[in-house]
């Protein structure tokens, strides 16, 4: 089934959700957690621009570096890998039922890495890695889940 494209962000939607996720990620590299980039971190569309993955919260990850440098450039040079690895969402699938990773906090001040689903309002669903190597093996769109 072919789903209605979604309406492109105004400028205005688009400053908003790199300042959420900005926010979300407080500011840091999501693939690393460290500084990666010296000095410069960007915020990476999961779903490339080119194939619809426009600027929503969900679309948008922290990671130091540019387009060619840091753990940005490592992502944009190896999309397979980032895809497997929870930092890319193939052209066919949906960011917000993609899984994606994610250092999350613990409650003893640390953090570990976990596999979750996006959501538009700076938020995440933390899921388990059984379902989220099923949803990245399966290739299979979670429609029932978005809505």
């Amino acid at each position: 089934m072919i789903a209605p494209k979604s309406p492109k962000p105004t400028a205005a939607d688009e400053r908003r959700a790199y300042r959420m996720a900005t926010e979300r990620d407080t500011g840091r590299c999501q693939r690393c957690l460290r500084n990666c980039g010296m000095g410069v971190t960007s915020r990476h569309h999961r779903k490339a621009r080119g194939v619809g993955g426009w600027t929503h919260v969900a679309n948008l990850l922290v990671v130091g570096g540019t387009g060619t440098t840091g753990c940005h450039g490592e992502i944009t040079s190896h999309p397979a890998q980032a895809i497997d690895d929870g930092w890319m969402v193939p052209g066919w699938a949906d960011p917000l039922t993609y899984p994606c990773r994610r250092w999350l906090p613990t409650g003893f001040g640390t953090v570990r890495l976990a596999w979750v689903l996006m959501r538009n309002d700076g938020k995440w669903d933390e899921i388990t890695d059984d379902d989220a190597q099923r949803r990245i093996r399966d290739g299979v769109l979670y429609e029932e889940e978005a809505s």
